[in-house]
């Protein structure tokens, strides 16, 4: 009887508590978000480390500073940096400081209260940072790590009203996308003459460091829009070749020659039969096209070809010549050195053969730059190179596929509303 009693008084509690629970209509997944409310938080760390867990000090390298100087400001014995300075690798050379790069210390007061550095990191870059491990007693660990390095792909587009340069500032886009652009472009596109209203599109990648940018990793594909023409840039990977970039046919946008031997700069002089000489201060030719730009810049071999002169010319200070074929020949003046290539080397285009000067008759740094067509001289700016090797006919189904996910994805871009 007792036990029958028992069973209908736990029958009710049940009961009641199914009741209880449908008439507050508590939802288990509610109950569950309630838990994850709960969940503890990341915690906070530089360099691996929790940053509540020590005290933090960071600076920058000062003028005249050495590591030893650094590290004793912080309680490391001059015993534990001679220990350092033997290490063998060059990562730990004591002379590699650099000043203006930061360091950061971690300190810990566990021991009479009194801060002991526990770490030392050293930043070489943006990238790569030296770990001194003092955590040990008589123990001295020095590692060379990386960050995290973040690829996030971006699109940028703009209408041309100054330069390349000022259109990609007003919208606070890295300033790097411009060197990129006229890399990719180089062999299409004139960035010495482009006009107000030439536009673009582009798709490219930026490298990003703690949620700092460290620059522009590449240019995926490109629409540019020159003299009212489209120059497409699409990227496309032959057999196990190289990435290239093609046209919307199929033709390499890579030419047999660049537009100019030199990054991004200004034209001081173009190709002219009667130009006011600035040193002689009469009428003479100048069959050539002048960039300026700072002392020291790199000069590059506009194609491939072979050096058959280095050395110095009257008038023209140290200058090079290059033979590319039968037809063609390229020559550069003023240098303020040469690269590492001598009389009889083979170059390919891109190869720095020498550095801007303003040596001979020049009033300035500059590259005095010509192109030789069958021994004649000709305007480097109205040459047409031929095109490099189109993409193969057993290839093009291939390419058109891919060709038509990069237009999309550029046309999908919009241009930026103009203020009125």
């Amino acid at each position: 009887m007792k036990k029958d009693v028992f069973l209908v008084i736990i029958a009710s509690i049940i009961v009641v508590a199914i009741i209880y629970l449908y008439n507050t209509k508590v939802n288990p997944k509610e109950i569950s978000k309630k838990i994850d409310e709960f969940v503890e938080p990341e915690l906070e760390k530089k360099y691996g480390f929790v940053v509540d867990s020590f005290l933090i000090l960071s600076d920058t390298v000062r003028p005249g500073e050495t590591l030893g100087t650094i590290m004793s400001k912080y309680g490391i014995t001059a015993i534990e940096v001679d220990r350092i300075s033997k290490m063998s690798c060059d990562t730990f050379n004591l002379t590699l400081l650099h000043v203006g790069q930061p360091y950061t210390v971690f300190q810990d007061t566990l021991c009479d209260s009194i801060a002991k550095t526990k770490y030392f990191v050293y930043e070489n870059g943006n990238v790569v940072y030296t770990l001194y491990d003092f955590s040990k007693a008589d123990t001295i660990h020095a590692l060379k790590l990386r960050k995290n390095v973040d690829t996030l792909q971006k699109s940028a587009s703009g209408i041309i009203d100054y330069s390349l340069w000022n259109t990609l500032n007003d919208q606070g886009i890295n300033w790097q996308l411009a060197i990129a652009m006229s890399q990719t472009f180089a062999w299409t596109i004139d960035f010495y003459g482009l006009q107000k209203g030439d536009a673009f599109k582009v798709l490219y990648t930026e490298l990003f460091v703690e949620d700092n940018s460290i620059g522009i990793d590449e240019v995926k594909a490109g629409l540019f829009i020159h003299n009212e023409r489209e120059f497409w840039a699409i990227p496309f990977t032959m057999d196990s070749c190289n990435q290239m970039f093609f046209d919307k046919e199929g033709n390499s946008v890579q030419k047999t020659f660049l537009k100019a031997p030199l990054k991004y700069t200004a034209i001081s002089s173009r190709y002219s039969h009667a130009r006011m000489h600035p040193i002689f201060h009469k009428v003479t030719e100048h069959l050539a096209v002048d960039y300026s730009a700072p002392m020291g810049t790199p000069i590059y071999s506009a194609s491939d070809g072979t050096i058959v002169f280095r050395g110095w010319g009257t008038g023209a200070g140290n200058m090079v010549k290059v033979r590319h074929n039968s037809v063609y020949s390229t020559v550069y003046m003023h240098m303020s050195r040469f690269g590492d290539y001598n009389v009889g080397d083979y170059v390919k285009m891109g190869d720095v053969i020498g550095y801007v000067g303003s040596t001979g008759w020049s009033t300035g740094p500059h590259l005095h730059y010509e192109i030789h067509e069958n021994g004649y001289k000709i305007d480097p700016l109205l040459f047409e190179a031929p095109p490099a090797e189109p993409v193969p006919p057993e290839q093009m189904d291939r390419f058109n596929k891919e060709k038509q996910k990069w237009i999309d994805e550029i046309n999908k871009i919009e241009f930026p509303t103009l203020e009125i």
